[in-house]
């Protein structure tokens, strides 16, 4: 099995990763959770998240020059992703991921080729009808929940929306049981510039462990583009999207702890909330049509 990344753009990521392996000793898979983990920590905020593998290298008896080093390396690894991404406008990320697979049982996965990829985002679209009923309070809902991997697939369909349909308004979801991929999900939607959201756990069981909200219109109001939701918010996520029913015996801490946090929560549905909701009235998207640009929606309203 080989991936169809190009050595030259897929070492921008794997040169400085392994560096830190060759420097540590640790394994390709061990630098590469660590370097996901610190980079999607980087774009949510979360700095003790951030610090657990830095810490470790310290536990380890290295000096604090050495530990700089490493993390201005995790830094570079990211940074050269970018790179690559801009180079080559494919699924790096996966491909990085595919290349260690070939040389390490850790990296279990491969993910559907890019061609492969490009042509099911096509095929996937909504119809012109759909394209054009689209609207900032009822937008488009496209995702990969059966697995989403890297994101390859919800990628390639954002891309395709947007040079089909700039101005759909749309949200991405992504579903997946490795902790690793689900990550990576997340890195992909922030560099793309996509909103929605990734969910880690069985999508067959609507089981959500963890839920990561996207979107880099939050820059704008000086937060992070990437938030994790907490456990009443995942519970309104999957009601929304997945027709999950809300428990309706919510305890006081529960409710009190949605309560504050409203105003986090992108509200979408205009209609008055029944007096016993079993859905997710809270968790509707309705989209700014002013933040509407050519790349498609920006910001949840």
């Amino acid at each position: 099995m080989t991936t169809l990344l190009d050595p030259e753009y897929r070492e921008h990521v794997t040169d400085p990763l392994d560096d830190i392996s060759q420097q540590t000793g640790e394994s390709p898979y061990q630098v590469f959770s660590d370097w996901i983990s610190m980079a999607v920590a980087s774009f949510s905020g979360d700095e003790d998240a951030y610090q657990k593998p830095l810490d470790r290298y310290r536990k380890d008896g290295r000096d604090e020059e050495m530990v700089r080093e490493f993390a201005t390396l995790h830094a570079n690894a990211l940074g050269g992703l970018v790179l690559a991404m801009e180079e080559t406008q494919e699924d790096v990320l996966g491909g990085v991921y595919e290349h260690h697979g070939l040389t390490s049982e850790h990296f279990a996965q491969y993910f559907t080729p890019g061609a492969v990829s490009r042509a099911m985002a096509q095929m996937n679209l909504p119809d012109t009808d759909s394209l054009r009923e689209a609207t900032p309070d009822d937008p488009l809902v496209i995702g990969d929940v059966s697995g989403c991997g890297s994101g390859r697939l919800i990628v390639d369909s954002a891309r395709q929306l947007r040079d089909l349909a700039p101005e759909a308004p749309a949200v991405y979801l992504g579903y997946d049981k490795d902790p690793l991929c689900a990550k990576m999900a997340v890195l992909n939607f922030v560099l793309n510039d996509m909103t929605g959201y990734v969910l880690l756990g069985d999508a067959l069981k609507l089981d959500a462990r963890r839920v990561w909200f996207i979107s880099t219109a939050q820059l704008i109001g000086g937060d992070h583009p990437v938030r994790e939701l907490d456990s009443g918010e995942r519970d309104r996520v999957l009601a929304r999207f997945f027709s999950a029913p809300l428990d309706d015996d919510q305890d006081d801490e529960t409710d009190a702890g949605a309560a504050r946090d409203e105003s986090k929560i992108p509200n979408v549905d205009p209609e008055p909330a029944p007096e016993e909701p079993t859905t997710a009235p809270n968790l509707d998207i309705a989209l700014d049509p002013s933040e509407i640009s050519q790349t498609g929606f920006d910001e949840f309203a």
